[in-house]
């Protein structure tokens, strides 16, 4: 149901908040497209012995429209063992009654304290900001002047996105999955259950108030100065240019949101587990099969921290985009 998938998303490291459709402003922005076929984001070859891993980085936002070319992923997959999906399953005992109050719990800890308005709780500058991208980006949607700010930013994203022909959408990541599947290839997917949603719930509307103004902050500032490299990044990507993607630098808003996420005690572990587990697949992969790909968000592969660093500390050889 849909609120474990809201859950889902914070445990498997997605934007902070559960971003709604927006209803669209009248005003015209200009698309951000990318035509014709791309040569196809590259991948990463991690070896261990006669054993290799190739590893694809996912990118978002990535324009609608945008093709690109599977040929490569494609000949891994012809001999590929074993697949280890970015995200995964999430489960929770929950039942229909459990179902309906976590639903209902959900839409009351978006709404500020006291039904307060973003006009209220935000400084008077920083309001103006947001209401200039609200009305750019999402006008008829007057809810995300109710929303706590950590839900505005995730919802005022999306809806920024998507007006520029953007989508957060993964599509890559899901036909690469259906390319695997038509080959019998064996899918891995890192799986959590949530012992108590209905905590982890409350744990977001408790986030201290200052550190989701910090998170919507970072949000609008991305979104006044980074819509233009958000297609520099994109056809980085599609054309398998890491060096150019590197190049081009943005406001990130998901560390300053996963901040404040991160003070929420029940959630920063479930944060580090899932992260941990999908290294422990790749781990796995790489021992026990001679041929594997690996999906990551293109972040957590280039991070400091992240799965490109634990492949060196491990020993692996590591090379490429290739």
């Amino acid at each position: 149901m849909r609120i474990l998938r809201l859950v889902c998303a914070l445990a498997l490291l997605s934007l902070a908040g559960a971003p709604a459709p927006a209803e669209e402003s009248t005003e015209p922005v200009e698309e951000i497209v990318i035509l014709g076929e791309r040569p196809g984001p590259q991948l990463w070859k991690i070896t261990s012995g006669e054993h290799t891993l190739w590893l694809l980085g996912l990118l978002q936002p990535l324009p609608k429209r945008m093709e690109w070319k599977s040929a490569a992923v494609e000949e891994v997959l012809d001999q590929a063992q074993q697949v280890v999906a970015a995200g995964g399953a999430v489960s929770a005992r929950i039942g229909l009654i459990g179902g309906f109050k976590l639903y209902r719990q959900w839409r009351g800890i978006q709404r500020n304290p006291n039904d307060a308005s973003l006009a209220h709780v935000l400084p008077a500058p920083l309001f103006a900001r947001f209401d200039a991208l609200r009305t750019k980006y999402a006008r008829r949607d007057r809810k995300l002047n109710e929303l706590r700010p950590i839900f505005a930013a995730g919802r005022l994203f999306e809806a920024a996105v998507d007006r520029v022909g953007l989508t957060l959408e993964n599509d890559v990541h899901e036909r690469v999955i259906r390319l695997a599947k038509r080959r019998d290839v064996e899918i891995r997917q890192v799986k959590i259950e949530l012992e108590d949603p209905a905590r982890l719930l409350d744990a977001l509307g408790e986030i201290p108030e200052a550190q989701q103004i910090a998170c919507l902050e970072t949000t609008i500032a991305r979104l006044e100065t980074d819509i233009g490299a958000m297609r520099e990044r994109a056809r980085a990507w599609a054309d398998g240019d890491v060096d150019a993607f590197r190049a081009v630098p943005f406001a990130d808003q998901q560390a300053s949101c996963w901040q404040a996420i991160g003070s929420a005690p029940e959630i920063q572990p479930i944060v580090a587990r899932a992260q941990a587990d999908w290294l422990a697949l790749a781990d796995a992969a790489l021992a026990g099969s001679r041929v594997s790909l690996a999906m990551l968000a293109l972040d957590r592969v280039l991070a400091p921290d992240g799965a490109l660093a634990h492949f060196h500390a491990r020993g692996y050889g590591v090379r490429g985009p290739e």
